[in-house]
């Protein structure tokens, strides 16, 4: 089996190998942003107010619809490849997930999947090619569960909830595992690797491990043999947890994952 994987986009559609493959992966952060539309997300986790609202809310739905836009025109030109594209979301895809943003209502993500024909959406599903399973999970932008006392919840009420929907989700993946060659195709990498520590000093989290709990439990458990994620652009690179080879894709980039050779880069 060879696939090709996609990390993080943001917008920009990076160089492919004029090569066959089996399938293609695709990490999520699929859709373009702007730095300012980034800081003022930034801001938002300290302030009262949502990012749109700092934003400028008529300004944030012209870039939001500029956004899934280019997510739209990278995902034809992955449709053109000819084989099935396997996607996540990310956290920049415009799910609408934990948004109270009625804007976001049948807007980014799975909607921008409509109308190609390779495409699938692998999210909280799985899929067989060859021999292997592919089991996918996203959005997370960090851990499901608050590891850092001042990201917990004012209430323990809030608390028990997160908890609740941390534990439905893990259950849900749970039950895509069988038997046999396993991919786990998520948008966040592991918790507590060298893969999910944040090194970005405009980032309010800087210097956290930020990855993904269930991720990380998914892999104790099963074991598949790999794990395919981004999100964390200055961690890319490949390390070894739990007897599987996890590989943190960057910005930008392509892979290749050879079941076989491995996963090397291309780009």
């Amino acid at each position: 089996m060879r696939a090709l994987v996609i990390g993080d986009c943001h917008g920009e559609m990076p160089e492919i190998p004029d090569d066959d493959f089996d399938l293609v992966m695709c990490v999520g952060d699929i859709c373009g942003g702007t730095g300012e539309m980034r800081s003022a997300m930034f801001e938002a986790i300290e302030s009262e107010k949502p990012w749109y609202e700092l934003f400028g809310v008529e300004e944030a739905k012209e870039a939001v619809k500029n956004s899934i836009g280019e997510g739209k025109e990278i995902l034809g030109e992955l449709d053109s490849l000819g084989v099935p594209v396997f996607v996540v979301p990310g956290n920049w895809d415009w799910t609408g997930e934990n948004s109270d943003w009625n804007y976001l209502n049948d807007k980014g993500y799975p909607q921008m999947l409509e109308g190609f024909d390779n495409i699938h959406d692998l999210n909280f599903d799985s899929r067989k090619v060859g021999g292997w399973s592919f089991v996918g999970y996203g959005p997370c932008s960090g851990p499901e569960v608050p590891q850092y006392e001042d990201d917990e919840p004012d209430s323990e009420e809030e608390l028990q909830e997160i908890k609740r929907e941390y534990e439905d989700k893990k259950n849900r993946l749970r039950e895509l595992f069988g038997g046999g060659k396993v991919v786990l195709l998520s948008h966040n990498v592991p918790q507590g690797t060298s893969l999910d520590l944040i090194d970005d000093e405009d980032n309010p989290k800087d210097g956290r491990h930020y990855g993904s709990l269930i991720v990380r439990e998914l892999l104790e458990e099963f074991s598949p043999e790999f794990n395919i994620a981004g999100h964390m652009h200055e961690r890319e690179g490949k390390q070894e947890v739990e007897d599987t080879l996890c590989l943190n894709t960057g910005l930008n980039t392509v892979w290749v994952l050879d079941s076989e050779e491995g996963i090397s880069k291309f780009s």
